[in-house]
């Protein structure tokens, strides 16, 4: 794959590289990626979600940004928020950052069009995610590895959730059985696109595209003995180059 260098729509150059094996044979093909923009996240400002876009728009044939829009209210009633102002600021969090990506795809100028955008919510509504949803949530329940793995993921959620410390309404906090359930239900709506987007974006293989390695990308990049991704699924870590020069 050839590098990418700074253009004006994007001040921030970035560095991407496979995760695995598996990854170093689909990421040169450059058939699909996909950009799973996490609402609320910090990361996610305006420059590097227009950088990542830019050099994804550079490097796939196909390219699909789904923005997290499910379970973020049952994470704010776990906080002790009530039910009008958990949604209240679940709208704006999800207004904010569909605002972000349609400004970044407009600093692409002609080639930001081609970008397809649309919320985890909508992507769950088709059937080849619910045949894959079926398949992930059967491993969760018969595959002891890769439950342990998605409950690492909600634990670094949990832990990390916006509001969380002396910043929530609670003021404490405390991790409960309710972040608990909030926590999985946002891995277990996740999963399927860590496992089989070439079946749920109907493509030969894809990529997904973030900036740290989650537990559950380490996991099936690492081709386990039990549950697997597809064969055609690929992992790239991709983030501002001075990180990694930088050792980050």
């Amino acid at each position: 794959m050839s590098p990418h260098e700074l253009t004006d729509a994007s001040p921030i150059e970035m560095h991407g590289e496979p995760v695995g094996e598996n990854c170093r044979r689909i990421l040169p093909r450059g058939e699909h990626a996909l950009i799973g923009v996490s609402a609320g996240n910090s990361y996610f400002n305006q420059d590097r979600l227009t950088a990542l876009l830019d050099w994804t728009e550079r490097s796939f044939e196909d390219i699909d940004v789904v923005y997290v829009d499910t379970a973020l209210d049952e994470m704010l009633l776990a906080d002790g928020r009530t039910p009008e102002s958990a949604a209240k600021s679940v709208k704006a969090t999800v207004r904010d950052v569909r605002r972000r990506i349609k400004r970044a795809r407009e600093r692409l100028g002609p080639q930001g069009d081609r970008i397809r955008v649309r919320a985890l919510s909508e992507i769950m509504e088709l059937p080849a995610y619910q045949a894959v949803r079926r398949e992930t949530d059967r491993a969760f329940r018969e595959d002891a590895e890769f439950a342990a793995t998605c409950r690492a993921m909600v634990k670094d959620i949990v832990e990390n959730r916006s509001g969380s410390g002396s910043g929530s309404s609670s003021g404490t906090g405390a991790v409960t059985e309710a972040h608990l359930r909030a926590g999985l239900a946002y891995v277990q709506a996740e999963a399927p696109l860590f496992v089989d987007c070439p079946a749920i974006f109907d493509v030969p293989t894809s990529v997904v595209v973030y900036h740290t390695t989650p537990p559950i990308t380490a996991h099936l990049a690492g081709c386990p003995e039990g549950f697997r991704a597809a064969p055609g699924q690929g992992y790239a870590l991709v983030r501002p180059r001075e990180w990694s020069l930088a050792g980050v």
